[in-house]
This record gives C-alpha cells, structure tokens and sequence, in this order.
C-alpha cells in the first residue's frame, strides 16, 4: 500500500509544479477533475484525511460558478491540501502542523542562545542539541559576527569559546563587558583551558559561568536554565532600559492603554510618535558599538528632556524608540518633533575619528479609534517613519492611513530561491504569516540563482532576506551566497539557509560566508516563521 501512497502523492507534487510552472490561468474544469480523482483514489489507498478533505473542497466548488483559477487563487483554494500532501511526502523537507490543531506556537517565546565557537563540529552539535531544548540558537564562528549579533538581536544568553583565533574570548568579553553587566546578559564560558586563573579572569570580566571541555550537555542545560530563569525574573521586575534609563517594552502597552483611557474620558487628542536615529548602523560601522551606546543614551536624554512633562518615552529596540504624546494633536506632535530635530543636529559626538552630528527621523499618528489594537496605530506610524526614510531622512512625516494595503511602501524584500516550486511556495506562505500586518513586504521565488541574479530586482534600496536552499542542481546554494557576499550591497542581505546536508564541512561553509542563520531539513514552518521574524526585527 505504501508504494501506491506514494506514487499518488508523487503525482500530485508533479501536478502542482506543471500548475505552477504554466503562464495561464487553471480551468475550473480541470482543477474540479484533480480533486475529484484525488478524493476516489486517496480513500481508497488509505489515505483517508486526504480524501476528507478533497470532498470538502469539492463541495466548495459545486457552490461556486464556473470561472479560470488563477495561480494565487487556486493555491490559496488548495492551501490546506498542499501542507496534507507534504505531511504525508516520505522524505520531508518542511514539517508543516496539522491545520486541526490549534496554530499558537511557542517559538516566538523562545529564549534566543548566542554561540561563539570556532570549532565547527561542536557549534553545530550544540546548535542541534539545545534547539531540541525548546531554545532558538545563533551560532558564528567569526568574533565580529557574534558582536553584531549581540548587539543587534539582544541575546538572552551568551555562550563562548576562549580559544578563538585572531581574536580571544577573553577578547570578546572585554568588550562586551559593559553591556553584559548593564544589561544582564548570562554568560558561559567554555573552554579547555579550565585552571584557576583562568576562572578567575573570566569572572572578573563579567561571566556567569565556566564549564570545561569535553562538555557535558545535561549539566549545561541544566545550569543555562537556572541563568535563563533569573534572567526572566529580572526581566519582569526591570521596566528601565538599561543602557538609556528610558522606560523598556515591558511596561510600554499598559501605559499606552492608561493614557488611551485618559483620552477617552477627557476627549484630548493623543499621538503617538515612531522615532529612529538616522544611519545608525554606519556609527556602529565607522566607529564602533561603544560610541553606538553613547549615541543612543545622549539620543534618549535629549529626547527625554526636550519633552513636555506628560509625555512618556520608550526605547522600543536597537535605535528605534516611541514617544507617547497625551493632549497633542497629530499637528502639534509634528511641529514639536520638528524643533527637537532642529536642535538635535546641533548636538556633536566626539570618537577617535573626529566629531560628527547626527539626524533622526520620526512618523507620528493621533490615535482617534479606541477599538484599533495598539498593533495598528505603531504600524501607523512606523510606516509614515518609513516615508520619512524614503524621503531622504531628517524628516517627521505625519500617518496617511490607506484602505488599500498595496499603496503602502515596500520596506522588506523576500527572496526564497528554491528549485522545488512547491517548497518555494510554502516557504512564500511561510514568510507571509510572518510578515502580514507587521511588515509591508515584496516576497519572490527564484527556482534557481542566476534567475534571483539576472533580475534587477536585488539592487534597490531596500533590506533583503534571502531564503536559500543548499542544495540546488545548476547554481549550487553555497555559490548564491557567496556571489551575494561579493555584492557591493551585501550588507542589505540577511541570509537564512536551508540545508538537508549533515556533513560540517558544508554548514562550516555557510557559516564562514556569511550565513546569518541555518536550518537543518526537516524543520516545522511555525519555527522558520519564528527565524523569519527574529531575523527581520534584527534587520528592520
């Protein structure tokens, strides 16, 4: 029975593609015909949720007029039959979940591990191991990677080797000491130096914990859960940011419904404001993380003190910040932010380098409908930032709120280069649940590199995420990510690859490249959608 389960499902894929790969419309006649053979011949081979499902979506067709199905209408038709078929597929690549069961999912509350580690083997081994621990896992080999990962993703563990060349762990630690200790980061040491000096220097430089080398996993589990759960306890007492004494996220939603109200009940007008320091990741490029952390504390204090006193501010992530405004109109909010701007760039920064000024750029909407979610009025407002941006910067830029999602502007690119059109198309519907009412986005499928590269679509101006496969039969995905590496604007891609290769040599590849994640084959959808997002709040 299995070899005719097969077969069937064999031909369905094949059906699927020559639908994909056609320039025209499918026939309702035609599509009516594949599910109506689909649902005799699956009930018969045992296949029977398969064919519970055809008879559902034959029912749907009888109830509607005969008309072409184009290709987004027949896939978004046959959504769910597509996840069936590769659920049942021998040899998975996507683990998709069962559309019966409820879709929460707890990857997106994940506590997220930095690795740093120059042995290649073990990286991979601990990446594997402490992802079956219900843990999201970033893993580099390079030193200057995991600074920026630690900077911009916010860890909520670090864990490193001493032992790394070019530039030591200790190395690491001595400059991410400050921020480990302001900000709470739990920190591992591993290592096979292990005497006592050794310790010692490493817990005077900030760390939590060492544990020496050959690891035992168990034990690490163990004592990464203990730092992880104090870290969580902290969490929830602290409501300052650490580095710039502004109120954090954690208290950010409850304060935005106590002044809702107070709006409400007094009829005063109330706006909320998006604020973003312009090019701050070329300060961070030009003169390091440590003059960063300086920009962005004098950034809220300046903020902070040319505020009214009603107002309340909030670092929101990286150099992203909101300022709630009660009692001011979306004009008055403007022109406020306006003469902070103008003062602001009177402000100067001094580094090794020289001094230098800075601008920022902000969005502001007034909130006027209390049964809009909080979601709405930031996305409001982070899309008229994003104007600001697009604008040429050092600008606010007032909400324009538009019934038609299509005339907002395009703030992510999406690139999923796979040569299996169906996996392209479940890694696009992937990427949508990630993205939908978060960020606009432009999502693509490429079935191969040179088709991804001979589009001019890849050199605008906007942040890219590539979903790459490792395994492609022309352009292999190891010399996409190179060439992409080669760009002259390689620094606008993020690149997540996929890859069923279980050799190290391959995956160390990937890592010494540039690939800023990797998923190993099988892997469920609602764990790449929680690396999707991840991902994009790093890049965005």
């Amino acid at each position: 029975m299995m070899k005719y389960r097969d077969t069937l499902l064999f031909q369905v894929h094949k059906q699927f593609e020559a639908w994909l790969a056609q320039e025209g419309p499918v026939s309702h006649e035609e599509l009516y015909r594949f599910v109506h053979s689909l649902r005799g011949t699956a009930g018969t081979i045992g296949l029977a949720d398969l064919s519970e499902l055809a008879q559902t979506l034959l029912e749907q067709l009888d109830q509607q007029d005969a008309k072409p199905w184009p290709t987004h209408e027949w896939r978004d038709f046959l959504q769910e039959l597509i996840a069936l078929c590769y659920e049942h597929r021998p040899e998975q690549e996507i683990l998709l979940e069962d559309p019966t069961l409820p879709q929460e999912s707890t990857y997106d509350n994940q506590p997220l591990l930095l690795i740093l580690d120059d042995d290649v083997t073990l990286l991979m081994y601990l990446k594997e191991y402490l992802e079956k621990q219900n843990w999201s896992v970033i893993a580099t080999v390079y030193p200057h990677k995991a600074l920026d990962y630690f900077h911009d993703l916010n860890p909520d563990c670090l864990i490193l080797d001493l032992n790394i060349p070019e530039t030591g762990g200790f190395q690491v630690m001595q400059t991410l000491s400050e921020k480990i200790k302001k900000q709470y980061v739990p920190t591992t040491i591993i290592s096979i130096d292990c005497d006592r000096e050794t310790r010692l220097r490493a817990y005077r430089l900030g760390a939590d914990d060492v544990m020496c080398k050959p690891l035992d996993l168990e034990e690490l589990t163990v004592r990464l859960e203990r730092q992880l759960r104090r870290k969580r306890w902290m969490d929830k007492i602290l409501f300052l940011d650490e580095l710039t004494g502004v109120y954090n996220r954690n208290c950010f939603a409850d304060t935005y419904q106590k002044l809702l109200a107070d709006s409400m009940r007094s009829h005063a007008p109330f706006s909320l404001a998006f604020l973003d320091i312009d090019h701050f990741k070329k300060v961070n490029d030009t003169y390091g993380h440590l003059v960063g952390d300086v920009v962005l504390s004098r950034f809220a204090a300046f903020i902070r003190g040319s505020a009214e006193k009603q107002d309340v501010f909030f670092r929101y992530g990286g150099e992203e910040f909101i300022l709630l405004m009660p009692r001011t109109s979306v004009q008055e909010a403007q022109l406020r932010l306006e003469r902070m701007l103008r003062d602001f760039r009177d402000l100067s920064f001094e580094a090794s380098e020289g001094t230098f000024s800075l601008s920022f750029s902000a969005g502001v909407v007034q909130i006027e409908d209390a049964q809009k979610p909080l979601a709405y009025w930031i996305d409001a407002a982070d899309t008229a930032l994003y104007s600001a941006k697009n604008a040429g910067r050092c600008r606010i830029e007032a909400a324009v709120r538009s019934a038609d999602p299509d005339t907002r502007t395009v703030k992510l690119k999406v690139a999923i280069i796979d040569d299996d059109p169906l996996i392209c198309a479940v890694l696009a519907d992937s990427a949508r649940a990630s993205l939908d009412g978060w960020i606009h986005s432009d999502i693509r499928t490429y079935h191969e590199g040179a088709a991804f590269f001979a589009s001019s679509w890849h050199q605008g101006p906007e942040a890219y995420l590539i979903i790459l496969d490792g395994i492609m039969p022309q352009m292999d995905g190891l010399d996409v990510l190179r060439r992409i590496r080669n760009l002259p604007n390689s620094k606008q891609y993020t690149v997540l690859m996929l890859t069923g290769r279980s050799g190290e040599q391959d995956i160390a590849q990937a890592l010494q490249l540039g690939a800023d994640d990797y998923m190993t084959k099988p892997f469920s959808t609602k764990e790449l959608e929680a690396r999707i997002k991840r991902l994009v709040k790093r890049m965005m």
